[in-house]
């Protein structure tokens, strides 16, 4: 078997162990990448809730020390009631009390929807944190056990990671690129053997004269119908597995 092959045989040998590696995580990094997205939008929840609550509780205060200003300025207004001499005078006084009460009745209609509100925003808040605190768990639950499996491999994916390194600078650069550029949509396997006069990954028949050509060229032969690269092994030798 000519030494190009041989090494990208290696090659493939090794990503296929990388890419087993990788499988070993699952749907982890999604899902990790899933929940630290949703974490960001339930902060940003929460924190739009309590600013909703705070701005609510200080227009509730503002309401609050206004009734409180009507409510002196109408008994003040009552203990001038004893103090009139004249009908014009009673008239005024009069006036600002009758005032005074309708504006502290209509504050005090807006002090109780602005409770209500205050009392729905605060369960808002509330749920706010639960689901906060739900999701901050299931973000550490599943970044440990992600770190957990990564640590588990990390010995085994640096040793691969540097013999396909030390692999690679023995492979020439346009066979490397032809490889790497077939290797992820052939599913991690860019590289077939000739079984029965047919490509070993899509099963079409290669010509005899095609076959020919593998067997004996130095250079890199592709299947015409599916793009691997084809190689010829012959009986006595192993495939690099």
């Amino acid at each position: 078997m000519k030494e190009a092959i041989q090494n990208l045989l290696q090659l493939q040998t090794i990503d296929r162990k990388l890419d087993t590696l990788e499988r070993a995580k699952g749907d982890l990094p999604q899902k990790v990448q899933q929940v630290k997205s949703e974490l960001e939008k339930a902060r940003e929840t929460l924190q739009n809730n309590e600013s909703s609550l705070t701005e609510l509780q200080k227009e509730l205060r503002r309401v609050e020390l206004e009734i409180s200003t009507l409510n002196t300025k109408k008994k003040k207004s009552e203990e001038q009631l004893y103090a009139v001499q004249t009908n014009k005078e009673y008239d005024a006084v009069t006036l600002e009390i009758e005032q005074a009460i309708e504006k502290i009745d209509a504050m005090e209609n807006s002090e109780i929807e602005l409770l209500d509100k205050e009392k729905d925003a605060s369960e808002q808040v509330k749920l706010a944190k639960e689901a906060l605190a739900k999701m901050e768990d299931d973000f550490q639950k599943t970044s440990v056990k992600l770190a957990k499996t990564i640590e588990a491999n990390a010995d085994k994916e640096k040793s691969l990671t540097e013999e396909r390194k030390s692999i690679a600078n023995k492979i020439k650069v346009d066979y490397l690129r032809i490889y790497e550029r077939i290797r992820k949509p052939k599913a991690g396997l860019p590289l077939v053997t000739i079984e029965r006069g047919a490509c070993g990954g899509c099963y079409t028949n290669i010509p005899p004269q095609r076959v020919m050509e593998v067997r004996e060229s130095d250079r890199l032969i592709l299947c015409e119908h599916c793009g691997r690269i084809l190689y010829w092994q012959d009986e006595e030798e192993l495939t690099i597995k």
